[in-house]
């Protein structure tokens, strides 16, 4: 293994979810979902998020899933309505779930949230994990495809495909699925690192989905997703991948959002140039993943390390397997 992959293996082990906390959500929304669909004029359910693609990272805080409304029920509900609010109907939904959650978790509390019910179950796993879950409430688009899904908080509804995302996300080869899905996770490790990320979980998978097309070992993967991050997002905003929403919005400026990526591509490339020295690889991996990879202890300054990386290899460049 290459040090740079050693340090990604690394990274992972600090980061990765543990399969309890993984089991734990799975089972909580497997009781929810089916509580909800009983709910009066639900035709169907969903589920979506991290969870469904594989993408969680570090502490299982949630499982998403939601139910989508026959509109023959509800024909005043949505755009494709006249645009009402779905506030009285959660409140009645609110008050159909509590009871089914509390056969299997006791102590379980359904509340509201801004696209529909959260339901809270209260029983901490040993280590302290204890996730919720997020039941959407939507309606099916009239013309087109997706779904309305309501933002409380506005209030209006907005266009999403999440049952698109979770097929595109697990689609592919299962070498190429695998290699994707730790990419996204990686991504979203490092943009989290700060108090206030430059970019929502949604556009890591979203990139991590237009640039991981091909198996190469993970490392080059991982270069090629801050190449790409760095590159597209000068051009545009990233696209919602289902092509049913609008382009992706920066929680930052872009100027945050293009330095952040340009400085992990640059770190990224300059450890796989100097592969071979242990040291010159921490020290550009703790640029990218700061809070996980500790400082080079024998360089003690920006000089030792420009001394070490001036030497005469070329300059990385991204090709269709990976670098050259």
């Amino acid at each position: 293994m290459s040090e740079t992959a050693q340090h990604i293996h690394d990274i992972q082990q600090q980061t990765n979810a543990n399969d309890a906390g993984l089991d734990a959500a799975r089972e909580r929304r497997d009781v929810v979902l089916p509580a909800a669909a009983t709910f009066g004029g639900i035709s169907e359910t969903f589920i979506s998020g991290s969870l469904a693609t594989g993408v969680v990272t570090g502490e299982v805080e949630d499982a998403d899933g939601g139910v989508i409304a026959d509109r023959r029920c509800f024909p005043g509900l949505g755009p494709d309505g006249d645009g009402k609010s779905p506030v009285e109907v959660l409140a009645d939904m609110q008050a159909h779930i509590g009871p089914l959650a509390r056969e299997e978790y006791p102590d379980a509390v359904v509340k509201t949230m801004k696209r529909g019910l959260r339901v809270f179950v209260n029983e901490p796993l040993a280590d302290g994990q204890d996730p919720y879950v997020d039941v959407v409430f939507a309606m099916k688009r009239k013309d087109k495809p997706g779904l309305w899904i309501p933002n409380m908080d506005i209030p209006r509804w907005d266009a999403a495909h999440p049952q698109k995302h979770v097929e595109l996300l697990n689609s592919g080869e299962q070498p190429q699925r695998t290699l994707r899905a730790q990419i996204i996770r990686l991504g979203k490790v490092w943009n989290k690192q700060w108090s206030e990320p430059a970019l929502c979980s949604f556009n890591i998978c979203s990139l991590g989905l237009e640039a991981i097309t091909t198996v190469v070992p993970i490392e080059h993967a991982l270069f090629t997703f801050f190449d790409h991050a760095a590159t597209a997002l000068a051009k545009r905003r990233t696209e919602d991948p289902a092509g049913v929403s609008g382009p992706i919005n920066f929680e930052k400026p872009k100027d945050v959002v293009l330095k952040r990526a340009r400085d992990a591509r640059d770190a990224v490339a300059e450890a796989l140039e100097h592969d071979d020295d242990a040291d010159a690889v921490q020290a550009a991996m703790h640029r990218v993943f700061f809070q996980y990879v500790d400082q080079a202890a024998r360089i003690s300054s920006k000089d030792d390390l420009a001394d070490r990386l001036r030497v005469s290899t070329p300059r990385l460049r991204p090709t269709t397997t990976g670098l050259g």
